[in-house]
């Protein structure tokens, strides 16, 4: 668990307040479905192409492989397997991403569109222009 610039100053942690020292864990996966919005703005994707573009595995592994990975059978079973084979994220992860899109289309930094595709109806997000 991170600790504030104060514990890390005088060494000691506060055990006793929790409230606000932790961000949001959503936070940063909004950081990188922004990031990776920004660097692809002629782009719209799906949320499953979201999860399976951007690279969670820093975080996941910042956390201590407290995610959950799953294990090599589930992934390929739910497709969150990359190209190269890796498990690129975990069920958790999924759920994040899904709350993340929600809340930076609330924000309107993300927007999202309802597309007619073959296979029916589809949202796609991208960033949004900031006009």
């Amino acid at each position: 668990m991170p600790i504030s610039t104060d514990e890390f100053d005088s060494g000691t942690v506060d055990d006793g307040d929790d409230s606000g020292s932790e961000e949001d864990p959503i936070e940063e996966e909004k950081r990188l479905i922004t990031s990776f919005l920004s660097e692809r703005r002629d782009r719209a994707f799906t949320e499953r192409e979201i999860v399976l573009g951007v690279d969670f595995s820093p975080m996941l592994e910042s956390e201590g492989g407290r995610r959950g990975l799953l294990s090599g059978i589930g992934a390929a079973a739910d497709g969150l397997v990359d190209i190269s084979g890796t498990i690129t994220a975990s069920a958790i992860v999924v759920d994040d991403v899904d709350e993340a899109l929600a809340a930076l289309v609330e924000e309107g930094t993300v927007e999202s569109r309802e597309v007619e595709t073959g296979d029916g109806t589809t949202t796609y997000y991208r960033l949004a222009d900031g006009d």
